[in-house]
């Protein structure tokens, strides 16, 4: 029945595109028959002659999956016109016109060989996916097209059933060709369901049971992640009838396994596949007819500040949900059960993110490098690369010794001899070290477990538990085999344990136990982060760990160690020498009343250990010092009544006198503690010490001798009537004298220090306030005679004259001045 398929409407149109141009964008509803049915539609193109078509896939099962049906189209076995190539897989040959590939192997290709000159056509099929790879391959494509293929352009054809088309329209100046309909109808039937996330297996396992009994055929069960379908595996197990099969279906699941999950079902039998987003996508799966859709999605989201991934749940978004009605309507009519209303559906987001705004981008950027971008901005991005997870990968690299540090992406030695590799950049940087100074066998049973993801398969952290249990694996062991072909070839000196290799591939995963919290261990870890162990991990009781995976969910502040191995610090020493950092400090404490000074190791923000240290250096001194005066304020020195009028003294000549004297007022003051206090702290190591230290040299000792010849224009004290010296007070706006009023008999101008006028605080006998003026003519005519009137019965044993301008000043009283 292909000749019913949608698609065949449009073909016309998308080959007068080609033809006439080397741009096309389509747009069709899942089960349009866009990737069955394109790529067949160019081979006899005239552009096409001897050179390939390449068809891109998002995933290795959709890439088979979608070759097998071109290929029985063609009435042929794979290999001959349809081919393609997965990772470790493949079949292909020189017939081959037509390539269905992943997005890293178009990438790979593209880095070998930048012309593609035997390519004459690229298809980027589901490309609403938006991958690291699919984005970098469109970009690498985009500037090889450019450089190496301005004669005979390669041609890029963009596929996909929901596309957010504006950015491509630029990039590509073209408009989108829609494909409207679908070979078969999909019923969509709604029910509002607000449901916790934890009720989601149960509601499922009810709505499975009650589809069989309504609909015929096979059922697919979309939830978010592997957690959901084991429970909902459990719930259903003995509960569904003898003819129907429970499968699942999910990325970490090894092709083989994939592959029996999407055959038919015997004659007669029925299956139920749970299955996560990996089904949404350029997937048919035989027999199925309803689709169960939760709404649901698990995306891991990247975290650049601490270098960790975490999964996000979230509600799927309108493309996601086209996507997953489109797998009950591929072979006939269909069904699909949505648990939210109508209306809830136009409200959802119309895409979801990027995977370039979500992931880890140490790997692309590591193949920006190698294609010879200085920039992230020398690409055509259909999204641009944020800069932060693009700081933290150059970071990272740099970290490993893979780009030099700086700001341009050149790589280094070792980063040309890796880049090559299909590997991402720990990965190649652990079998790296591990050829020159490790043991080879030891990490290559590691990478193969890492690069397949099976590390949390295990209920033990382990990194040795995880690598038995992979033995059983034949997708490890392939892995295994095809690491080994990929080794760099050095002549190993043997020298670093495993731990130690593994130490320099992960700096940033060193983590170090902290204490006991309820039934889990909390570590701490080089980038910052906080990680758990379950108490009843074997690893719980090491003191120090690396931890090669880290993950957990974003409802928790902490994340969940993976594949751990223990480390000691001589090892770690070994491995991270250059990155390991020794910070001697003091600090005071106020229990003691002293100082206390410690020599702390560091490795990236975790202090890996500290020792007391009994004879501390000068400079530690006046750092712990300094921090403590700065914490507490000035007020803990020992401002005296000499240091308080020194630094009077000081602040008023630079306001008054000489603007580029210091500054000493408390901001500045503080700011400059280590210039003119540091030099004085020498040996003070209590409190009391400091409480007691004279601050007058070292206030001093902001003054060069020019400045400090400048300050002694200014008087410490200054002679009045009576021949006596007066201490100048200049804590004030102006100067201040405070003089007994019988000294100043017979003056009548106020002193001036600086152009500003003195102001006299006149005192009784008793040295009380009686006046305060800074016009002492005034003074004598309009407010003596009152003070005279009250002060002189008081105080008769002093001189109060009736006129004051003749009287002599005098500070002695009236008998002393009779006995002269």
């Amino acid at each position: 029945m292909t000749f019913a398929l949608p698609i065949y409407s449009i073909i016309p149109a998308l080959q007068s595109q080609l033809n006439q141009h080397h741009e096309a964008i389509l747009e069709a509803a899942p089960g349009a028959g866009k990737t069955t049915v394109v790529p067949l539609a160019f081979l006899e193109a005239s552009w096409l002659g001897k050179r390939k078509i390449i068809m891109l896939e998002p995933r290795r099962l959709a890439a088979k999956s979608a070759a097998k049906r071109l290929a029985d189209q063609l009435g042929e076995p794979l290999g001959q016109r349809v081919g393609y190539q997965v990772r470790q897989e493949g079949q292909q040959s020189a017939h081959t016109q037509i390539l269905v590939v992943t997005e890293g192997i178009l990438t790979r290709m593209l880095q070998d060989d930048p012309s593609l000159e035997d390519v004459a056509l690229i298809i980027f099929d589901e490309f609403h996916e938006r991958n690291l790879h699919s984005d970098l391959a469109f970009a690498l494509s985009l500037q090889a097209r450019e450089l190496f293929r301005e004669d005979d352009p390669l041609k890029l054809l963009v596929m996909s059933a929901t596309l957010d088309s504006e950015r491509l329209t630029e990039l590509l100046h073209c408009e989108p060709i829609v494909c409207e309909g679908r070979q078969f109808p999909i019923e969509m039937r709604y029910a509002n369901l607000s449901l916790k996330q934890q009720d989601v297996p149960v509601q499922v396992s009810k709505q499975i049971q009650q589809a069989l009994r309504e609909e015929d055929g096979s059922v697919l069960v979309f939830l978010p992640g592997q957690g959901e379908i084991r429970k909902v595996e459990s719930l259903l197990e003995d509960q569904l009838p003898d003819n129907t099969e429970l499968l699942s279906l999910y990325g970490d699941m090894s092709m083989a396994e994939q592959e029996k999950v999407i055959a038919p079902a015997p004659t007669g039998q029925r299956k139920v596949v749970l299955a996560t987003s990996i089904a949404q996508t350029s997937l048919t799966i035989e027999g199925i007819r309803v689709v169960i859709d939760s709404g649901l999605s698990r995306e891991a989201r990247f975290d650049a500040k601490t270098a960790t991934t975490r999964l996000h749940t979230r509600r799927a978004s309108q493309a996601e949900t086209t996507q997953r009605a489109g797998r009950a309507g591929r072979l006939q009519a269909g069904v699909c059960y949505r648990w939210w209303s109508a209306d809830q559906q136009h409200r959802l987001s119309a895409h979801n993110a990027p995977q370039i705004e979500l992931e880890d981008l140490s790997h692309l950027v590591m193949d920006v490098a190698r294609w010879g971008a200085q920039k992230r901005e020398e690409l055509n991005w259909i999204s641009l690369p944020p800069l932060a997870h693009w700081q933290q990968a150059t970071g990272l690299l740099t970290q490993l010794g893979l780009l030099e540090s700086g700001h341009s992406l050149t790589l280094t030695a070792d980063g040309e001899a890796l880049a090559s590799l299909p590997l991402p950049p720990r990965l190649a940087c652990l079998l790296l070290v591990a050829s020159r100074h490790g043991d080879s066998q030891q990490a290559l049973p590691v990478a193969a477990l890492l690069y397949e993801g099976l590390s949390k398969q295990s209920q033990d952290s382990h990194l040795q538990t995880a690598i038995s249990s992979a033995h059983q694996s034949k997708t490890w062991q392939r892995t295994l085999n095809a690491l080994n072909r990929h080794l760099p070839q050095n002549s190993s000196d043997q020298t670093y344990s495993l731990a130690a290799c593994l130490a320099v591939a992960f700096p940033d995963r060193i983590a170090m136990r902290q204490r006991q919290q309820g039934s889990e261990t909390l570590f701490k870890l080089s980038n910052g982060r906080q990680a758990l162990l379950a108490n009843h991990d074997s690893q719980a009781s090491s003191e120090l760990l690396i931890a090669l995976e880290l993950g957990g969910h974003a409802e928790r502040d902490a994340d969940w160690l993976y594949l751990t191995c223990p480390i000691t610090f001589a090892e770690l020493e070994q491995a991270l020498a250059d990155q390991i950092n020794t910070v001697e400090r003091c600090e005071w404490d106020k229990s003691s009343g002293g100082l206390a000074g410690v020599s702390e190791t560091w490795l990236g923000k975790l202090k890996l250990k500290q020792q007391r240290l009994t004879d501390l250096p000068a400079e530690a001194i006046t750092q712990a010092t300094c921090h403590y005066i700065r914490q507490q304020g000035l007020q803990v020195l020992n401002w005296d009544e000499d240091s308080l009028a020194l630094r009077a003294r000081l602040q008023f000549a630079h306001k008054h006198l000489d603007t580029t004297l210091p500054d000493a007022s408390d901001d500045c003051l503080l700011d400059r503690l280590e210039d003119w206090l540091g030099p004085f702290l020498t040996g003070v190591t209590r409190i009391q010490q400091l409480e007691k230290l004279s601050l007058l040299d070292p206030l001093m000792a902001l003054l060069d001798w020019p400045q400090q010849q400048t300050l002694k224009t200014l008087p410490i004290r200054i002679p009045v009537a009576s021949g006596s010296t007066i201490k100048v007070d200049y804590q004030g706006e102006q100067p201040v004298i405070r003089v007994k009023l019988q000294e100043m008999f017979g003056e009548t101008q106020s002193p001036v220090i600086a152009g500003q006028t003195v102001k006299i605080e006149l005192l009784s006998p008793a040295q009380r306030p009686l006046a305060v003026t800074m016009d002492l003519a005034f003074f004598w005519k309009e407010a003596y005679p009152e003070v005279r009137k009250e002060m002189r019965g008081r105080y008769p044993k002093h001189p109060w004259p009736e006129d004051p301008l003749t009287a002599e000043a005098t500070a002695k009283t009236n008998r002393a001045l009779r006995n002269l």
